[in-house]
């Protein structure tokens, strides 16, 4: 009786996978929360150097202490965030679009195209990309624009694959033959029949892939061959505070550590919860 009253707008966190998805997007949200406020205010200037003040603990004055320079940490993941997921967006647009165009051309035609695209696919999963992206960035320059240009190529083929794979299934329904059968256009089939379907497994892939890709640039960005300065990186930043855990001086690393954990942790746990709730499985 009790479920029977249950209002309509609350009873889907009962279906299987919703609590994880409302865990995941929480921990998501408070690093994106904290990092959007960073557009118009952080507790002090991240890039302001005080060297009366540096390598101070936790604090009231500085909540997560001060690095190696007097600069405020809090304020430094704050704006860092920024360029990890300015970077996250660019490439997530990039490698969604190419992976579901080519992914729906080569499993709609099949043929010639799919060949190709099968054949371009193949090659880049040959490809050492960790090494081919420092050689990239080594030639054009480590901007977020070029960062996140070489991650969408770098990541576009697992979408691919599976919007490939999808279609290739959705096109041999009843309902899209019917569509044919009717005289219905290859693209108000592909728009209308095919892509609605394919949508959800695309939705899930790019809420794993922001992941995959903060965790790539967090990588280029230790290494010192991310965003360079003065933009804080949160690579970069778990780099400068690595050789003081010795000493001590744990907050340096381990809060810009947190940050990327976080996100990554609830954006992949609801991703998980999405692929459960459509049993995607």
């Amino acid at each position: 009786m009790q479920n029977e009253k249950m209002p309509k707008k609350i009873a889907w966190i009962r279906r299987r996978g919703a609590k994880r998805v409302v865990i995941g997007a929480v921990m998501a949200s408070i690093i994106i929360l904290l990092v959007l406020t960073s557009f118009f205010y952080t507790p002090y200037d991240p890039n302001a150097t005080d060297l009366k003040a540096r390598m101070v603990g936790p604090s009231a004055k500085h909540l997560f202490g001060t690095d190696q320079l007097g600069r405020d940490i809090l304020s430094r993941v704050m704006s860092g965030g920024r360029v990890s997921l300015s970077i996250a967006t660019m490439a997530l647009l990039g490698t969604t679009v190419l992976g579901v165009v080519t992914g729906m051309l080569a499993g709609y035609y099949e043929g010639a195209s799919d060949a190709v695209f099968n054949m371009i696919a193949e090659i880049r999963q040959s490809m050492p990309m960790m090494l081919i992206m420092i050689v990239f960035l080594a030639v054009f320059g480590s901007s977020i624009l070029t960062m996140g240009i070489i991650l969408a190529l770098a990541e576009w083929v697992t979408i691919f694959r599976t919007v490939r794979a999808k279609t290739i299934q959705e096109k041999k329904m009843d309902y899209v033959q019917a569509a044919v059968a009717n005289g219905a256009s290859n693209t108000r089939i592909i728009f209308k029949y095919i892509f609605p379907n394919v949508l959800p497994s695309v939705i899930v892939l790019a809420a794993l892939m922001i992941g995959s890709v903060i965790l790539s640039e967090a990588s280029l960005s230790y290494l010192g061959i991310g965003v360079t300065r003065p933009y804080p990186a949160w690579g970069r930043m778990i780099s400068d505070g690595q050789g003081y855990f010795a000493s001590g001086k744990w907050w340096v690393s381990t809060f810009p550590a947190l940050a990327i954990a976080m996100l990554v942790l609830g954006v992949n746990v609801m991703a998980d919860g999405l692929r459960q709730m459509w049993k995607m499985e």
